[in-house]
């Protein structure tokens, strides 16, 4: 490895249903005159097709009805950004007409054409702004912000546009924070030499306490990423909200702060930052993980007592079982290297996270031995969401089950999402409204009374 890089079931009340969503049959390119591969590695291929896949090789970035690209990776983003459409990520006009003006299955065409949308949304929020109409540009800057990170997905840290686009969502996004009532404030939270970024917003202008939301994201997330999941739900539902990158995050890693075993030490600094605000009501503290937040908020419950309720999607229990599941570790090196250029691109910049050389996509597994946690030392009450689909996997479904059976706190629950209501991929980014639902349902009836 370079410095280059290196710098750089006890369960109640589940809910479940069989039924699958139809795949759309018709397939269509990207571009014109595009020839694509349709390959079984490239191409989304049929349901089931990716329910006995997903059985035995778990597989993150994988969906289960096609949206638009043909490339299964290319797809899974999409549908990602298509899910921020509720929480005002993403126009669906502005989201089609991106992706019909990209290369299926290419990385670089996937930066470019996101890119481009970005700055065209920027520009026409700063000249509402300009004239005014903070509305509109509060909502534009929002929108530019996610596109921006949108093009970061298939990037490589080395690439010279990684750091000014990084730069540049987050610049709208802290416009766009500017804008709501109360502000979405752009934080630095000192931890050890450094700072953890991300934003805060309190729910009341009046000062009185309030339930407060803790988010964390997984292994590739930005800070921005999690207010497009879930932060416009919980101004709705009364919550002060917090979200912060931890290390491995963000662009912590261009600093050396690749991701951790012991996330109790960053998620600590963040309870810190907010427990003495007048406005945080102690006894209505929740914290929500997801992907690899599935790890790191449950390791951080063990020690940090001060919380009072934990979500999660999904529950990790054990990074190493999970990520030996995985494509990455299953594939042979010769396998690996005949993958589709934008499956490379995005598995490649999630190594660089874990301090890995992007070409060593195999080097993860080795890198998460020790990621585990105990969830029988986790004492406050805990709901775990899986998606349909990714419930399929064996191993999810073993630890699904550790974990419920281990938790001590009789106030626990595992709830499967169905495929019938689009919600059944990893993290449920397809449905962020049956989410938040589901999430603010259980968290409103926990803290009532308190």
């Amino acid at each position: 490895m370079t410095n280059k890089w290196l710098a750089g079931l006890a369960i109640s009340g589940m809910l479940f249903c069989t039924q699958m969503i139809g795949v759309q049959s018709n397939g269509f390119c990207a571009e014109k005159n595009v020839k694509v591969n349709t390959t079984k590695q490239t191409a989304a291929g049929t349901k089931a097709d990716q329910i006995n896949e997903q059985k035995s090789t778990f597989d993150a970035h994988r969906s289960y009805v096609r949206f638009h690209f043909n490339d299964q990776e290319m797809d899974f983003a999409f549908q990602w950004i298509l899910g921020s459409i509720s929480n005002g990520g993403c126009e669906v006009g502005e989201a089609f007409a991106t992706a019909g003006s990209i290369k299926d299955g290419d990385p670089v065409s996937w930066q470019t054409e996101w890119e481009k949308m970005a700055v065209r949304v920027e520009d026409r929020a700063a000249k509402s702004l300009a004239a005014g109409h903070k509305e509109s540009a509060r909502a534009g800057y929002l929108r530019a912000s996610n596109y921006y990170r949108t093009a970061l997905v298939s990037m490589w840290p080395d690439n010279p546009k990684f750091k000014p686009i990084s730069q540049k969502l987050r610049y709208c996004m802290k416009e766009a924070g500017k804008l709501h009532n109360p502000p979405v404030e752009y934080i630095e939270i000192p931890y050890e030499n450094t700072v953890l970024p991300g934003y805060y917003r309190k729910a009341d202008n009046g000062g009185k306490k309030c339930k407060t939301l803790v988010m964390i994201g997984g292994g590739e997330t930005f800070a921005e990423d999690n207010y497009f999941y879930i932060a416009p739900q919980a101004f709705k539902h009364g919550y002060n909200f917090i979200t912060v990158d931890i290390p491995g995050q963000g662009m912590m890693p261009a600093e050396g702060r690749f991701f951790m075993a012991d996330t109790e030490k960053p998620i600590k600094a963040v309870i810190d930052y907010i427990y003495d605000k007048p406005e945080v009501d102690r006894e209505k503290l929740a914290i929500y993980g997801i992907s690899n937040g599935g790890y790191f908020v449950p390791r951080a419950a063990m020690f940090e007592k001060r919380l009072k309720a934990v979500v999660v999607s999904s529950a990790v229990v054990d990074n190493y079982r999970m990520f030996a599941q995985m494509p990455f570790a299953k594939d042979t090196q010769e396998q690996i290297n005949k993958w589709p250029a934008f499956k490379s691109s995005v598995t490649g910049a999630v190594a660089w996270r874990w301090g890995l050389n992007p070409k060593d996509v195999k080097g993860q597994v080795e890198k998460t031995k020790g990621f585990s946690f105990d969830p029988s030392k986790i004492d406050m009450p805990f709901l775990d969401l899986v998606g349909e689909g990714e419930y399929e996997n064996a191993e999810t479904q073993k630890q699904q089950k550790e974990c419920m059976d281990a938790l001590p706190n009789p106030h626990k629950k595992m709830i499967i999402t169905p495929a019938s209501e689009g919600a059944s991929s990893h993290c449920i980014g397809e449905n962020r409204s049956l989410m938040a639902q589901v999430v603010f349902d259980w968290l409103d009836e926990l803290f009532e009374g308190k």
